[in-house]
């Protein structure tokens, strides 16, 4: 992909600002937005929160899966010592979370493709719904397994836990490319209830993690009540979005989209498009490369062995919950900061961010390790580090989607949303080696 110059950065703004452009979602551009005066009400602000609801559930499987962190090493412990010390971890155990970030990329980039090909063809609400009824079947399927004893067959069942994820987020894929679409006929702001949403679910389930924990139940037990409650939650949105099918605002701003099956995005226009939103797609390949090199899921307590705090509470509380409540503070401050830089400049500060904290996570203590000394050996040093990260991971990942809105104008947002998807999907596949290697290279 070909990198403009400052010149024709401005340029390419100031042609985007003359023509009817998407506003940037802050509070006074909502307040100047162009209002349809002939579009319902949002009665009860409730397509606002189902929207938000979706952006939950948008990444409520993959966060479920990632933060069950005591399950899987449960799982895929050896069976034939009772030491749970991290430094004698299986290869299971080390490998989950890299071979699910490879599973989850490889999967969800193969149906962002096959959606963008062939979604068309099927009705915006019936993708929706029917992507929802098979992520409630998967997600339910591995919900029985958490009390079956699998200990005889750990690669079979570590292959079975990969092959339902790659089914989760295969749909999960077809799930987001067709809610953007959604998006692109809502009004501006409800973009950001969306991302908010997405967000929130890492809060969400890490405090689901740290709730079932602190019952007292048995690993399987609280596995059970944890998955349990997301199986709710699927299910709740379900219901939510079938009864909206009546909702006046709804099926005014859904009345809006084409489907179409012969509107497609040819590859000039795909080439043009990209040439728009170059900085964001950048951005997007940038954080990705930046997070699966980091190996934070690995990470554990200096002080290991000496208590509930060290041994359950340290990966749950620190790892997931304080890192992802910073990354929804860093998503929210992008809402309100709104920086009027170049693509270069955004791509130079995610660059810097990229060089700064990958050294720092592989040098602190993630386990196990056989090459890299451990040098920030502390916890409060491992604190600040993630909190930082993902204050400015949240920060930046909220602005490669914004920053997209003043890129295009409003008639090109659904296709280049489309081309954003696509584009990052070619980087996860390209990427997706880096967080094995980076386990390998401990």
């Amino acid at each position: 992909m070909s990198l403009k110059n400052n010149s024709e950065e401005i340029n390419s703004q100031t042609d985007c600002a003359k023509a009817e452009t998407v506003c940037d979602i802050n509070k006074e551009n909502e307040d100047n937005e162009k209002i349809d005066s002939d579009a319902p009400e949002d009665k009860f602000h409730l397509i606002f929160i189902l929207i938000f609801l979706l952006g939950l559930f948008h990444l409520l499987p993959w966060s479920f899966f990632t933060t069950a962190t005591e399950f899987w090493m449960y799982k895929f412990r050896n069976t034939s010592i009772e030491e749970t010390n991290s430094e004698l971890r299986t290869k299971l155990q080390a490998q989950f979370n890299s071979t699910l970030r490879v599973t989850l990329q490889i999967s969800d980039v193969m149906f962002l493709f096959l959606t963008w090909f062939f979604g068309h063809y099927i009705k915006v609400r019936t993708r929706m719904i029917g992507v929802l009824c098979i992520i409630l079947t998967l997600f339910a399927l591995i919900t029985v397994f958490v009390k079956v004893d699998t200990d005889s067959w750990q690669t079979g069942f570590f292959v079975l836990v990969m092959a339902i994820t790659a089914g989760i987020n295969a749909t999960n894929a077809v799930f987001t490319i067709t809610l953007y679409t959604a998006l692109a006929s809502f009004p501006h702001h409800y973009l950001a209830a969306y991302l908010m949403g997405s967000a929130l679910a890492r809060v969400f389930t890490a405090s689901l993690q740290i709730l079932s924990l602190s019952l007292q139940m048995s690993v399987q037990d609280s596995a059970l009540v944890y998955f349990g409650i997301g199986i709710f939650v699927i299910a709740f949105t379900l219901v939510l979005l079938v009864s909206t099918g009546r909702n006046k605002f709804y099926v005014y701003y859904m009345g809006k989209i084409k489907d179409d099956p012969k509107e497609k995005i040819s590859f000039r226009e795909t080439i043009r498009l990209g040439k728009k939103i170059w900085s964001s797609v950048v951005m997007m390949g940038l954080n990705l490369l930046t997070t699966d090199a980091c190996p934070t899921a690995l990470v554990v307590s200096e002080g290991e062995g000496n208590g509930p705090w060290n041994d359950q509470y340290f990966i749950p509380t620190i790892t997931y919950f304080l890192a992802a409540v910073c990354a929804l503070v860093g998503r929210g401050l992008a809402i309100k900061f709104v920086p009027n830089w170049s693509g270069i400049r955004w791509t130079i500060v995610i660059t810097l961010r990229l060089i700064i904290f990958v050294p720092l996570f592989m040098l602190s203590n993630a386990q196990p390790r056989s090459h890299l000394p451990v040098l920030l050996p502390h916890d409060y040093q491992y604190i600040i580090m993630i909190t930082v990260f993902n204050l400015t991971g949240g920060y930046l990942l909220s602005r490669c989607s914004y920053n997209i809105t003043n890129l295009v104008t409003k008639e090109e947002l659904k296709k280049a949303y489309h081309v954003n998807m696509i584009c990052s999907g070619v980087q996860m596949v390209a990427l997706s080696f880096v967080s094995i290697l980076s386990v390998e290279l401990l």
